[in-house]
């Protein structure tokens, strides 16, 4: 069969995904899990069924099938303001959710001459506004890819961290404008990441929303002592997730404007001040 959805086509008996004509790249088997999703695009998929399909009697762990969905993801939501191909359900499966219209496939054909590649996205407008950048910390794959599409849907940047340690790293190397952080998970908890982000000058403005599944009083007081800034009960709610999002970034991007205009005032002082203050006369 032949599968077109937006610029897209799909022949899924040749193995071949063309863009506006022109042949797109793709691993085979991120090929074997975009085909699959097509084909029962009527339903949800489960992780353990395109794990069984795909990689039918090898161990391939949930992180590796999450990989994989990016790499479908880069290979046909190149604009990720565009409305997504691929939805992923929280803790139920995936869903292909564009219109897709289908055709028999074509009569064998000589081969076509070859077509250049597409070229890679272009980065961003110059000069464009920042998208604000999300830290999701969470040790489940699932969890951390549908965190990914909901908040790449909104418009944010994320990146992404599978346990404490590791977020540290990142959050050194990236500054975030806010942290997703999930509670239990290996290495280091997320009590005890968000305690020493917040001891740091340098990270202790970035706010940490706290994920747990934990709904117990006590959990709260202990994220509140190590200085989280919100919570979020799992399994997340859209709306929830959205409004304590929205909420957190207004306030650090207006505590950030205002210690810029701080920092900008504190140069002009000094410079009054060196302008106003006598030399030291020549000795005579």
């Amino acid at each position: 069969m032949i599968y077109h959805f937006g610029p897209y086509q799909l022949d899924a008996q040749r193995g071949e995904l063309r863009c506006a004509s022109h042949p797109v790249e793709i691993e085979p088997k991120v090929l074997d899990v975009l085909v699959y999703l097509l084909e029962h695009r009527d339903r949800i998929v489960t992780k353990d069924e395109l794990l069984e399909h795909c990689w039918s009697g090898t161990f391939v762990s949930d992180a590796a099938l999450t990989r994989c969905l990016a790499k479908v993801r880069k290979a046909i939501e190149p604009e990720p303001a565009e409305a997504p191909v691929i939805q992923t359900r929280y803790g139920r499966g995936y869903r292909f959710v564009a219109p897709v219209t289908v055709q028999p496939p074509d009569p064998v054909q000589p081969p076509d001459p070859v077509q250049p590649r597409l070229p890679p996205a272009p980065d961003p407008t110059p000069g464009a506004p920042r998208r604000s950048k999300i830290l999701i910390v969470d040790d489940e794959p699932f969890n951390v890819d549908y965190l990914e599409q909901e908040l790449a849907d909104l418009g944010y940047e994320t990146i992404s961290a599978a346990n404490g340690q590791e977020a540290l790293a990142k959050v050194a190397a990236e500054a975030p404008d806010l942290i997703l952080l999930d509670v239990m998970m290996p290495v280091m908890d997320g009590f005890t990441v968000c305690r020493l982000l917040k001891d740091q000058e340098e990270t202790r403005l970035i706010p940490i929303v706290i994920m747990t599944a934990l709904d117990a009083k006590a959990d709260r007081i202990t994220g509140i002592q190590a200085g989280a800034d919100d919570f979020l009960t799992k399994p997340v709610d859209e709306a929830e997730l959205v409004a304590r999002i929205e909420t957190a970034l207004k306030l650090k991007h207006t505590v950030d404007r205002r210690m810029g205009e701080f920092s900008a005032l504190k140069d002009q002082v000094a410079q009054l001040v060196r302008f106003v203050t006598p030399r030291d006369s020549p000795a005579s």
